[in-house]
């Protein structure tokens, strides 16, 4: 596996880095439009025909957008498995990133794929795949990776292919950072709503209620009545009335909506600190 350092980029404005490019992928961060236009800008600049984008905490790896030159046909279940199965761990590569973005610049790995790393991740996750080239640095907010790929139909990256890629690492470093704190900001209600533990231990982080407060106001965003606080708590249902009524009062305000309006504003805050405080650490 080589690693190639990128440093003494030339100034911003090579011929590769054309307008509408650019402004696609401006137009389209912090939405659905980022993926087709980032895949797209990658093609051009290097002949990649897939890429998929991470952020790097020390433990933990985030997917911040993936896709295909051709949209219809990314592989969605394979970037799935190596995040949420951990196969990421087991990547010869992210092991190389991971220590490289604790550098002061971005930095290139180009992948062996005949490296006994690969043996089994290989044909997991990389099963008609030519040649990879992972991109890797740090923004002010945290580290990312970007893997980009060519098929086996296609030759391996051409060496001014990865000589174009290096030069747009910081362009492309900083894009990405841009796009996932974009995303970030915005709740994701789904997780944010579904899991109990995660409601509660928000409200306790970023409030001032009591413990006893905090916990029935957790289980009214979960959607239990007053009965079913009651029994999960094993309290009266008075007595939870009374403590739904000392929380609205501390919180200032008047309904279960005015509820979910503000945890949701807090668990945006909430969640994203606690990522951000990670990928800190991973730094540092």
């Amino acid at each position: 596996m080589m690693t190639l350092m990128v440093q003494d980029r030339p100034a911003a404005g090579h011929g590769f880095e054309t307008s509408a490019a650019l402004a696609r992928l401006v137009d389209g961060m912090g939405n659905d439009r980022f993926g087709p236009a980032l895949a797209s800008y990658l093609h051009s600049l290097c002949g990649a025909d897939h890429f998929a984008a991470f952020r790097l905490g020390r433990d933990e790896l985030r997917e911040v957008a993936a896709c295909c030159v051709q949209p219809e046909h990314t592989a969605r279940d394979r970037v799935e498995s190596y995040v949420k199965q951990g196969l990421w761990k087991h990547d010869p590569a992210m092991t190389e990133a991971q220590r490289c973005v604790e550098g002061a610049g971005a930095a290139i790995i180009h992948v062996d794929f005949s490296d006994h790393g690969y043996d089994d991740l290989r044909p997991r996750v990389y099963p008609h795949v030519r040649d990879r080239i992972l991109l890797c640095g740090r923004s002010a907010n945290g580290a990312f990776g970007l893997s980009v790929l060519r098929a086996d139909s296609h030759t391996p990256f051409a060496h001014d292919a990865i000589e174009k890629l290096g030069l747009a690492a910081d362009l492309l470093v900083a894009m990405l950072a841009k796009h996932a704190d974009v995303c970030q900001s915005r709740p994701n209600v789904a997780q944010a709503l579904t899991s109990l533990p995660e409601i509660e231990n928000c409200i306790v982080a970023t409030s001032p209620l009591p413990r006893r407060e905090a916990e029935v106001c957790a289980r009214i965003l979960h959607g239990l009545s007053s009965v079913g606080i009651a029994l999960d708590l094993a309290v009266s249902e008075e007595t939870v009335k009374t403590y739904r009524k000392r929380a609205y009062q501390r919180l200032v305000i008047g309904s279960e909506r005015e509820l979910l309006t503000w945890y949701l504003a807090h668990w945006s805050r909430w969640s994203a600190e606690r990522f951000q405080a990670a990928a800190s650490t991973a730094l540092h």
